[in-house]
């Protein structure tokens, strides 16, 4: 069952944005006596063709579906500015994996220079994540910030439990940590890593410091691993 998104309330009918429309008739052709989901502001809907106004599509609500493909570990990515595609497939996997929210970082070692491209940046990304989320039949779709530094995950973790893997921690695994909340910030570095200053901040500020292991992964390979892993523990307890 093919799924849209559309960003207002669903009351008896709904109309598609324009770009929903276009894919809805054609790129996807779905048949009139096809049914659809729409996640809506108030909810997930079933819903069937009813007619065409204009260059849009005019759905009917058949019934609610209620929430069903999201976990319940509210995990929020943290991620290093990676360089041109990388950060794409880092958002992208990382959507697929269930990540709640996305916070690009800006680190020490973060290559990609987007001073004065930020607004476009977002925008390009947040396009990567709808398009994730589209595929794999998320309930919503994350929303991708506007670039922060370092300091302000402070503030912004809350009562979240931070945790970040770094190629030097030894010994510390996810599977050590015993007392772990469904609330999770997980904060990702960029191609270069963390300078020994980052890790020293977030020790401070309570982060679990682990390792993923004896190789070392690219960083847009420890967003999805580690998202889907740390997921997978929570869900699993």
């Amino acid at each position: 069952m093919y799924r849209f998104f559309e960003n207002k309330v669903f009351e008896n009918e709904i109309e598609l944005s324009e770009e929903n429309s276009h894919h809805f008739s054609k790129v996807l052709r779905i048949k009139e006596s096809e049914i659809v989901e729409v996640c809506a502001d108030n909810g997930i809907f079933e819903s069937a063709f009813e007619r065409i106004e204009g260059n849009n599509i005019i759905l009917k609500k058949i019934r609610a579906v209620g929430l069903k493909n999201e976990s319940k570990v509210n995990l929020t990515l943290f991620q290093g500015i990676l360089k041109g595609d990388k950060m794409d497939q880092a958002l992208k996997q990382a959507t697929e994996a269930g990540v709640s929210k996305i916070h690009p970082l800006k680190l020490k070692r973060t290559i990609s220079n987007i001073s004065g491209k930020e607004e476009k940046k977002v925008q390009r990304w947040q396009k990567v994540v709808e398009s994730a989320a589209k595929q794999s039949k998320r309930d919503y779709i994350p929303e991708v910030t506007h670039p922060l530094k370092l300091e302000e995950l402070k503030d912004l973790s809350g009562d979240m439990d931070i945790i970040v893997p770094y190629e030097n921690q030894l010994g510390t695994t996810l599977f050590d940590l015993k007392s772990l909340s469904n609330n999770i910030a997980l904060v990702i570095g960029p191609e270069g890593g963390f300078e020994e200053s980052e890790i020293n901040f977030l020790r401070e500020i309570g982060a679990n410091i682990i390792t993923l292991g004896n190789r070392i992964l690219r960083a847009e390979t420890a967003a999805v691993c580690s998202s889907f892993s740390i997921i997978y523990y929570l869900e699993s307890r």
